[in-house]
């Protein structure tokens, strides 16, 4: 156990943590205590087997080893020997000061196991504290110590008083002094119960297996543990919180939360963010693919890595195939979950990881409904959105003051508007790679918006040049298509389709709503737009610029002026434009906040509304 005191004249201890044989008091203590950072110092927090060798590794050809054509920087070889965190994480915990303290091994660490001294420079490399502060910058830190409590001093903003040892005590006693944090802080997270697994089997399997026996509480039981876990760093729910805080106390400027799910699912999205995080200049195609080739497990696992033995090639989703825990531990598991992180924002995309099933499946799809089908049939939804790419709970439907309405209601930002402008039509008329109209849509039956855009494709007679998909419901990871998607690339494969992975695709870092309608272009694998009002504006020039129309002819008499294709109509005429928008303004809105209250209220209070929703259903 690490005994950290709250100061040099105390023997209060501040805490008690759980430390690996090879940890060192007296240079963890001097990690923390660092406050001459610079700017561009980097400090990586990383959770146990939570993808640390792969971020450091990530790193360090990211800041040494490529230029921007994607080659070897002259000396990148030879410096991975020379500097440490080039051939593997150097922890300052696991190394000691100077080399007068390594050569006498004050603290005994080398005689704790066999050939202690061997087995640390193996894995740590022949390094001192000293190495690491005169390491040339930007000057990497890696380590598992987290918080405010253990992380480096001059990462935070702090008011101090002159008389404290870290400031210049040469003015009157008490004055005060504030100091601005440096450095930038990454934090690697990573799905909790795929880390537990990969814990469990990381020295083989434990003597106590999964849930216990004569030999200790197991593997599963150890790792809820709260405030007693012995597991090295303490409880993972734990660290994740305490990092939370130090995020949001240094704030997104100097601190960013590295997914490995989001590492594994699309590593140049997330390169190109932790290059921009980092102040680097703009990261070439090159260098980016050199840095991927670099990075990957075959070439990690192969390489010169000191920790290429801690290379495994992880998975999103392991802990559903261990069969000796069972549903109710894992509920188990997801009660303490929440009771310790259920508000903490930054572990809210580990929720839809560690879901075994998506909640809210419609029973039934779109097919199997009829007027008769009674909603409270239906299972609740839980509503969310992609923030940073990532699926997390949507706070902009969680109402104040449950059972009444709100005057609190905000839409999410809506991140897809076209870049398409007049005079420039889409060509509806070209197909897809697979011979498929190039142009698709999504919609949902139950929003009137998205109802809209397949009204306005059904009037212009456009069925045969934009395909469309119906959704069936919503559920816990947004729109779902039970029997999937009809268009690429996704065509042809089994369902359910999650209407969130068209957003991930067009942009893997969006923060946005997961809404209809979505106007899809098969052939860049983009969204054109997901804004109903833009995307009939959109379809009515594209068919007056191609000379399609199906208006029947009650309406083609109503509209006043034709298109410019000889006497071709357009549901948009340049004559009554201004109109249009101004009706459209004064309806859309008002109409559309009240209906999506209505419905959220009836979501949140089925039991209460469903009577009422009922009569009106009737009523219609």
């Amino acid at each position: 156990h690490y005994k950290k005191k709250h100061g040099d004249d105390s023997e209060e201890e501040a805490s008690s943590l759980p430390v690996p044989w090879w940890f060192n008091p007296s240079t963890a203590a001097r990690f923390h205590d660092l406050t001459s950072l610079e700017d561009d110092d980097i400090i990586v927090s990383s959770g146990v087997k939570m993808g640390t060798t792969w971020v450091c590794k990530t790193l360090a050809s990211l800041l040494y080893d490529y230029d921007n054509n994607g080659n070897l920087l002259p000396d990148a070889v030879s410096n991975r020997e020379k500097y440490p965190g080039r051939l593997g994480q150097t922890y300052p915990s696991a190394l000691y000061p100077t080399r007068a303290d390594k050569e006498r091994d004050d603290h005994g660490i080398y005689t704790r196991v066999p050939n202690g001294k061997q087995g640390m420079e193996r894995v740590f490399g022949n390094f001192v504290w000293q190495d690491i502060l005169e390491q040339p910058r930007p000057r990497m830190f890696t380590s598992h110590m987290f918080g405010r409590e253990h992380l480096p001093k001059g990462l935070f903003d702090e008011v101090l008083t002159s008389n404290n040892d870290d400031v210049n005590s040469a003015g009157s006693s008490g004055v005060k002094v504030e100091r601005k944090g440096k450095g930038r802080l990454i934090v690697v997270l990573r799905n909790l119960k795929d880390s537990m697994c990969s814990l469990h089997n990381f020295h083989g399997t434990p003597f106590d297996g999964w849930m216990g026996n004569e030999h200790g509480p197991g593997s599963f039981r150890r790792y809820l543990m709260l405030d007693d876990c012995p597991n090295a760093f303490g409880n993972s729910m734990y660290w994740v919180r305490e990092n939370a805080r130090a995020v949001e106390d240094i704030g997104q400027e100097r601190a960013l939360v590295v997914y490995y799910e989001n590492l594994i699912s699309n590593f140049d999205a997330q390169l190109k963010r932790i290059n921009d995080f980092l102040g680097l200049p703009v990261l070439t195609k090159a260098k980016a693919n050199a840095i991927e080739k670099e990075c990957n497990f075959d070439t990690m696992s192969s390489s010169t890595l000191r920790t290429k033995k801690n290379c495994r090639r992880g998975g999103v989703g392991k802990w559903k195939d261990v069969h000796e825990i069972d549903d109710a531990n894992w509920a188990i598991f997801d009660k303490t979950f929440n009771e310790v992180l259920g508000d903490v924002e930054m572990a809210l995309p580990l929720k839809f990881f560690q879901l075994k099933d998506v909640p809210g499946i419609p029973l039934l799809s779109i097919p199997q409904c009829d007027l008769d089908t009674d909603p409270r049939q239906l299972p609740s939804p839980l509503l969310v959105k992609l923030r940073e790419g990532m699926i997390v709970p949507d706070p902009y439907f969680l109402l104040t003051n449950p059972g009444h309405p709100t005057t609190n209601f905000h839409n999410a930002p809506n991140q897809f508007k076209s870049s398409i402008r007049p005079g420039r039509f889409l060509r509806i008329d070209e197909t897809g790679r697979d011979g498929s109209p190039r142009f698709h849509i999504f919609v949902n039956g139950s929003c009137p918006l998205a109802t809209s855009v397949a009204a306005t494709r059904a009037l212009l007679g456009l069925e045969h040049l934009i395909s469309m998909d119906l959704a069936d419901s919503f559920c816990g990871t947004g729109m779902v298509y039970l029997n999937g998607a009809t268009c690429s690339p996704w065509k042809g494969r089994d369902g359910p389709f999650w209407l969130y992975e068209a957003y991930q695709l067009a942009d893997p870092l969006c923060t946005t709503d997961i809404s209809v309608p979505v106007l899809w272009d098969t052939e860049t694998y983009k969204i054109v737009s997901n804004d109903s009002w833009e995307i009939m504006k959109l379809l009515s020039d594209a068919a007056n610029d191609l000379g399609f129309c199906s208006c029947p002819k009650d309406a083609l008499e109503a509209i006043s002026k034709v298109g410019e294709n000889g006497n071709i109509p357009n549901l948009f005429p340049e004559n009554l434009k201004q109109d249009i928008e101004q009706v459209h303004t004064s309806l859309v809105k008002p109409f559309f906040d009240s209906l999506t209250m209505a419905g959220f209220e009836y979501i949140r209070n089925g039991h209460i509304e469903t009577q009422q929703v009922l009569e009106g259903r009737a009523k219609v």
